[in-house]
């Protein structure tokens, strides 16, 4: 016999737990986003431009798009 019997409830007791964990974690990530969105677009932004430099006019407006 085993000392450690699991309750028949901690199955749904691990799920809430886990379902809570998500919850905060994209709520953190979501922040992050919200503080550092402009930031990180720009920094996108200039390292797409430097790798795919757009020299025809004409093709700008198609690598804006993707962002």
């Amino acid at each position: 016999m085993s000392m450690f019997r699991s309750s028949p409830g901690r199955g749904g007791q691990s799920f809430v737990e886990y379902a809570l964990l998500l919850i905060l974690v994209s709520i953190v990530l979501l922040s992050i986003l919200l503080i550092l969105g402009n930031d990180l677009r720009t920094l996108i932004n200039d390292v797409l431009q430097r790798w795919f430099p757009a020299t025809d006019e004409a093709l700008r407006p198609l690598l804006f798009k993707l962002l």
